[in-house]
């Protein structure tokens, strides 16, 4: 393997440093090969060069190759047919959702609706049980001490934000269960973990090795054992006319939004729920869980803007108490979390797509069927012509530009635009982001209105684990938490 790449890019060298293609390097595990790869990348920012000029390359991953469409076109990415530049078959690429959920699950996901036509439109109505479960799960995590105490920041974070998530998706008390618990945080990692795994074999192999090198099974056969009989109690209640009396007499959860959105009595058969419950927690707890983190490591760097935050927090809530009001006036707040996500992605791409049929693009760009094409979104962030200072770090950066005229409404954590596409853009942006929103928010309330937040004084910033396009924040890295006594 070493020859060949540096063949390679021996060959390709001057290529790569004169447009600078900048080239994914974490797969490279030799110290040769990781030496070769990243001299095309000189010190220039992050394929930002060479997209700037409208150009379309080629990226290399561990797995296959992309086309990297220049930002000047995402617009038209957003347009494309879905029978041509398919979303849906990138989405299942990602977590090899056949194989690591059920192929029940990815031929029909009818579950997901759920999000946009149950999920968002009681935010309003959950505000209390979100932050009921953030107060008990702080306080089993992190306690009440007065003296400063340290904890592993992922293993806290993930433990919180799931457990706060799983309120609202199965309820209480299957939220706070330990093993569920534990389910739910696993499952996730195992999905996205394994899929990484199994786009190695060819596909008429994936099934089995899913079995071999997986644990989803053994994670599936756990939540079987808790969701099943929740399922068949709802299941039976309904079939004897207890809901009768009315709607607001059901659950208001997740669980029973999919039991209601089942199209047939197959569909509503409990083994097949279980799947759908969980492809809705994966979908749920990955990206709460690692931007909740992004955002703690931010605030332990950031000390000299919690006071601001604070007042922000006290202000908005002593007006109109936690509520869904409350939540959308917090622009401080929603501005720190897009600053954060926008230096700490979760991915360095985002609008991946799959050629099923040639597509070109205005400038005559072809894009051959059978290729994957995505947007440089990391990239884009670190561009100075789309942000001042683009590599600072600068919290109120957003609420400032919602502050000028007729950007009221823009530049929100929730917003997706051709220069926002951590959401993805259009019509397939993330439905989820809005619960995302709300739950990051009061979290990150709560954490600084109960509590004071530094890192060590001898730890230096954690770094991030990068691999293929994917950005995992440290998992070893620890924060101190302390009690703040005017908080209660």
């Amino acid at each position: 393997m070493l020859k060949t790449v540096r063949e390679f890019f021996q060959k390709d060298m001057k290529r790569c440093v004169q447009n600078s293609v900048s080239l994914d390097t974490s797969w490279a595990t030799d110290k040769e090969v990781k030496r070769l790869l990243e001299a095309c990348q000189t010190d220039r920012p992050h394929l930002v060069q060479y997209s700037r000029h409208g150009l379309f390359f080629r990226l290399p991953t561990p797995n296959r190759w992309f086309i990297v469409v220049p930002p000047r076109f995402i617009e038209d990415l957003r347009k494309a047919p879905e029978e041509v530049l398919s979303a849906e078959v990138s989405a299942n690429d990602v977590s090899q959702t056949s194989h690591t959920i059920s192929p029940i699950v990815q031929n029909n996901k009818f579950h997901f609706e759920t999000i946009s036509l149950a999920l968002t439109p009681s935010l309003e109505h959950k505000v209390g049980d979100i932050l009921d479960e953030i107060e008990h799960a702080f306080e089993d995590e992190i306690g009440t001490s007065t003296e400063w105490k340290s904890f592993p920041a992922a293993i806290k974070a993930h433990r919180i934000a799931t457990r706060t998530a799983n309120r609202v998706l199965v309820g209480e008390p299957l939220c706070r269960n330990e093993e569920y618990l534990q389910m739910s945080i696993r499952y996730t990692i195992d999905v996205f973990g394994g899929a990484d795994k199994l786009r190695k074999y060819p596909e008429f192999l994936r099934a089995l090795m899913s079995k071999l090198v997986t644990r989803v099974g053994e994670q599936q056969k756990i939540a079987r054992k808790h969701l099943i009989p929740y399922i068949e109690e709802r299941l039976a209640k309904q079939s004897k006319g207890d809901d009768a009396k009315g709607h607001d007499s059901k659950p208001s959860d997740s669980l029973q939004w999919v039991i209601d959105a089942a199209p047939n009595e197959l569909e509503r058969e409990p083994q097949r729920l279980v799947l759908r419950l969980l492809h809705i927690n994966v979908a749920a707890v990955h990206t709460t869980s690692v931007t909740f983190l992004n955002c703690l490591y931010d605030l332990a760097l950031h000390p000299e803007i919690h006071d601001e935050l604070r007042q922000e927090i006290n202000d908005n809530v002593a007006s109109s108490g936690w509520t869904k009001k409350t939540l959308l006036n917090l622009k401080k707040l929603d501005s720190f979390m897009l600053e954060s996500q926008r230096l700490a992605p979760i991915a360095s791409s985002q609008m991946t797509r799959y050629a099923v049929k040639d597509f070109t693009f205005p400038d005559g760009t072809v894009i051959p069927a059978g290729n994957w094409v995505l947007a440089p979104m990391y990239p884009m962030s670190l561009d100075d012509d789309l942000f001042l200072d683009a590599r600072k770090f600068n919290a109120f950066r957003f609420s400032k530009l919602r502050g000028q005229p007729g950007e009221e409404n823009r530049h929100q954590f929730v917003s997706t635009s051709a220069s926002h596409i951590n959401f993805g853009y259009g019509r397939r942006a993330c439905p989820g982001r809005f619960f995302a929103s709300n739950e990051i928010k009061l979290l990150l309330a709560y954490t600084l209105l109960h509590y004071d937040i530094k890192y060590t004084e001898e730890q230096a910033p954690p770094t991030p684990f990068w691999y293929d396009r994917s950005r995992r924040p440290s998992q070893s890295a620890k924060i101190s938490f302390r009690s703040r006594n005017d908080s209660r």
